[in-house]
């Protein structure tokens, strides 16, 4: 089984996404910068990222920086973003740092395990 890691801020959406792949993953979670780059340090294979991890910060896009990071120091983690946001630039950056799909919250879940399971 893939090992997989949720990062978002939002607890209760953190907790149903958890929930709901545990059945086809072995799910770990983070809900900071700081502890997402101490789990992605573990043998994670797959990493699906909220693009701002502080709602109350307009500038926050910590999601991008963790996705730079494991593109310069895990790029054999396959990752993918998603948001809340309407912003495009978001999904923009997201793809072309290399995320290999940007999902819109809230999540399609039937559509999110279909697609973690083709691309990654």
């Amino acid at each position: 089984m893939k090992n997989l890691l949720i990062i978002d801020d939002q607890i209760m959406y953190l907790k149903s996404l958890e929930t709901v792949l545990k059945k086809n993953y072995t799910v770990y979670s983070a809900k900071s910068y700081e502890k997402a780059i101490d789990k992605l340090e573990e043998d994670i294979n797959i990493a699906l990222i909220d693009i701002r991890l502080d709602e109350n910060d307009d500038s926050n896009i910590d999601g991008l920086k963790i996705l730079e990071w494991i593109k310069m120091n895990k790029p054999e983690i396959s990752t993918f973003m998603m948001s809340s946001y309407k912003e495009f630039e978001y999904a923009e950056q997201a793809l072309n740092l290399g995320a290999k799909h940007f999902f819109r919250k809230p999540i399609d879940v039937i559509s999110l395990i279909a697609i973690l399971e083709d691309k990654s």
